[in-house]
Formats: structure tokens, sequence, C-alpha cells
């Protein structure tokens, strides 16, 4: 199986999410281990955004040209950079809760192509509490909950991370979106 370390706070991570769970996708959905890791506790973001203002521009106008190739209008929330934290506390309780998928493509969706804020507790527990899931919005300060995002990210970096999205294919890291061709032809050598 394919491990994804993701963030909420990645437009690329999204990209690769919209990516997984196409119709006809050569590496989908169903064959992937979720991992959610804050991006935050990264080195390079723990003192906010690593990118210089150029860079910044850049890399929008790359995310909604990579969006528009996917046949997707990529709005950037008016809080940016965004903080997943939260989103990301709430993918470890859905999980829990059996309702990881419809919870994970509703919060990547209403970032990044509604532009939804998730920036604090409050602003993502409304948000959970509007797409249906009332019951993870209450444990977003779950101390278990914490410590498994905590546990995903430590291991995301002891294994080599040093962004998201991040694919594993046993000990081989493959960084971005752009690299599943890589993943795909990985898992192959695996199986034959």
């Amino acid at each position: 199986m394919v491990e994804l370390f993701y963030d909420y706070a990645s437009p690329y991570s999204f990209l690769a999410n919209e990516m997984l769970y196409a119709d006809g996708a050569e590496l989908p959905a169903s064959s992937i281990r979720f991992r959610p890791a804050y991006l935050r506790g990264f080195d390079a973001f723990k003192t906010g955004m690593p990118f210089s203002g150029p860079k910044l521009s850049w890399m929008i106008h790359d995310l909604r040209r990579c969006a528009e190739d996917l046949g997707l209008a990529l709005r950037v929330p008016a809080v940016f950079p965004v903080n997943g934290l939260y989103a990301l506390r709430g993918a470890v309780a859905a999980e829990r809760a059996g309702v990881f998928d419809a919870y994970h493509r509703a919060v990547f969706r209403a970032i990044w192509l509604d532009g939804r804020d998730i920036s604090n507790r409050a602003a993502m527990a409304a948000l959970a509490t509007e797409l249906g899931f009332g019951e993870i919005a209450t444990r977003l300060d779950d101390p278990e909950v914490k410590d498994v995002l905590k546990a995903h990210t430590d291991e995301a970096i002891r294994r080599g991370a040093f962004g998201v999205p991040t694919f594993m294919v046993g000990d081989e890291l493959f960084w971005g979106h752009d690299r599943m061709h890589h993943v795909v032809r990985a898992v192959s050598s695996r199986s034959a």
C-alpha cells in the first residue's frame, strides 16, 4: 500500500487528492493509506511561509494552471497561508468515526474550491458542522486526536519527508502531486 502524508493547508496536496479520486485514476484513493501531517511541524514551515513574495506569486499562478489542467477552478482562501491544524485533527477524528473519505474530500474542496477559512478552531468547527460532521467538530481538541496527528507528523519527518504531499512506497519517498506517475511505476515494479 502507498502512504500519503498530506496537509489541508497544501494546495499541492489538494491537487494530488483530486487526482487520486478521479475516475479511472492510475493510483486510486482506495489504494492509499492517508496520513495527516502538520506542515508547520516541518522545519522549513515552523516560522511561517518560507517563500519570497515573487515565488509565492508564481506558485499561486502555477497552482491555478495545474488545477485548470484537472478541470478545477482553484480559489485561494482569504486567510493565506492556510493553517491546517484543526482540519487535520478533524481527519484523525473522522477516520476513527469511519467517515474519513467523505470528510476528507469535502474539507479539501471547501478550502481550495470554495476558499473557506479553516485557520482556527471556531472556523473549522463551523465548517465541519456545516458539512454534516458535527461530531467531528466536537473532537478537534481531543488529546488522543492531537497525539495521533503529532505522531504522524513526527513519522513523516523521521522517514525523510520535508513537505507535502509526500508519497511513500515502502522506504522510497516521492514528493509532489506531479510525481504520481513515479509512484505508480514503483508500485508496479514491487508487484511484478
